[in-house]
């Protein structure tokens, strides 16, 4: 599973680097701020912004006009009016739209920083690569941890055998979501759009980052992802959605190593995500907010990450220098592909259980945003991540026992128990 990481893209621009962004709200606005820092330092230039929503974006489209910056309220006629005046395009748009925006701007030659998750589908990814390879260009994907230093100074330090052989992975990560966390834009906590999938989840979007870090650190080489041989999940939902919002799944690697992944949003209190990975002379826990340490014997190391914030410009400024030809730390689609596939796994091995009413309630914060949430679920979830068992072995009353499928030589996504809905007709593009 290379990543491909150290191949210099062969159109090598000079900087500033003229780029386009589609989309300037939601989370879309985050990609604005780095791009408009890229652009105070001299290192890209606006060369054109698609924004569809013009009436929730009243500063944004201010500063741009302000800077004489074309706007258009569709992509396409910026792709086909500013292709010339283009070297990089950045995607931070729905998960549906991912990848017909990511090939359109690579059969134009130009360069892509699609967000998280690349793509819905493996068949989705396959489309994207064959891309890649006729264009000759690299895609970057906004799993920013890849681009930091010190997610690969720990791969090699597992590597090295720092802590013993790696015997298991587990994670947890507990965020609760209020109905404006879905109600923010067409495809949140959707299945199909009608016109993509989408599988929005937990485990393919808000916390897809330990995914994705989980697989990189288990690879078996530097540039490498490790590959799953064997998944069980158990899905459920708490919530008026189509997908689900609580997720216990376990994969097995081709190396044996199995790794325990616990997420869901369906909770009422709040535990920041975290990775314990135990070898056999000691363990490497990571948080996603505060201090890693490797705990060796009688020692101890500990030492901290920059927050998000930080973390953003540092994939952008990773992105600069790659799609300038030179060295970078970034997630290429290779790397971002294996958390496609357990997403794409889980789906075709159980339907979504729904969590029984008589163990759901709905509760307000302060602010009046509206909670769906399960009994006790934090009880359950972390016997279930201390114990290493499934939710149903722990106790918990509305759990039901996990299914398992081998997925050695799973390469296309099923869609065995989800349903597409009849085609819309609209193509407008939500931002994230």
């Amino acid at each position: 599973m290379t990543s491909d990481i150290s191949i210099p893209t062969p159109i090598r621009p000079e900087q500033p680097l003229r780029v386009g962004l589609i989309g300037v709200t939601g989370y879309a606005f985050a990609y604005y701020e780095c791009l408009s820092a890229l652009v105070a330092d001299g290192r890209a230039k606006w060369a054109a912004v698609t924004i569809i929503n013009p009436e929730e974006a009243v500063d944004q489209v201010a500063k741009l006009k302000e800077l004489g910056v074309p706007i258009y309220s569709d992509y396409r006629s910026m792709l086909d009016a500013e292709k010339h005046s283009l070297d990089w395009v950045c995607i931070p748009t729905g998960i549906g739209s991912h990848t017909r925006m990511t090939i359109e701007c690579l059969k134009l030659g130009l360069h892509v920083l699609v967000e998280k998750p690349l793509a819905p589908s493996l068949q989705d990814v396959a489309a994207i690569q064959a891309a890649e390879r006729e264009s000759g260009i690299v895609v970057g994907v906004g799993f920013q941890h890849t681009c930091l230093k010190e997610t690969w100074d720990i791969k090699k330090r597992l590597l090295d055998g720092e802590i013993g052989e790696v015997q298991r992975v587990d994670c947890m990560g507990i965020w609760p979501r209020a109905q404006s966390y879905y109600d923010r834009n067409e495809w949140s906590g959707h299945l199909h759009d009608g016109e993509s999938w989408i599988l929005d989840s937990p485990l393919h979007n808000g916390l897809s980052h330990m995914v994705n870090l989980i697989l990189f650190w288990l690879g078996e080489r530097l540039e490498d992802r490790a590959e799953l041989k064997h998944v069980s999940a158990e899905l459920y939902r708490s919530k008026p959605v189509e997908s689900f919002d609580t997720i216990r799944t376990v994969g097995t690697m081709k190396s044996g190593v199995k790794a325990a992944i616990l997420l869901t949003h369906g909770s009422m209190h709040r535990m920041d995500p975290e990775i314990v990975i135990t070898g056999s002379k000691g363990v490497f826990r990571w948080r996603f907010c505060g201090t890693h340490t490797f705990y060796v014997g009688e020692e101890t190391q500990s030492f901290r990450t920059p927050d998000q914030v930080k973390l953003r410009n540092i994939m952008f400024d990773a992105m600069v220098d790659h799609v300038g030809g030179r060295p970078a730390r970034i997630c290429t689609t290779e790397l971002a592909k294996g958390t496609c596939k357990w997403v794409n796994a889980v789906h075709d091995i159980c339907p979504i259980h729904e969590v029984p009413s008589r163990y759901r309630q709905s509760v307000a914060d302060d602010s009046g945003e509206v909670f769906d949430v399960i009994e006790d679920l934090e009880y359950y979830a972390l016997r279930a991540y201390y114990e290493r068992l499934s939710l149903s072995e722990v106790g918990a009353p509305w759990a039901v026992l996990p299914h398992d499928r081998e997925v050695d030589s799973y390469t296309e996504f099923e869609g065995k128990y989800s349903v597409v809905p009849e085609k819309k007709d609209s193509t407008s593009v939500v931002s994230q």
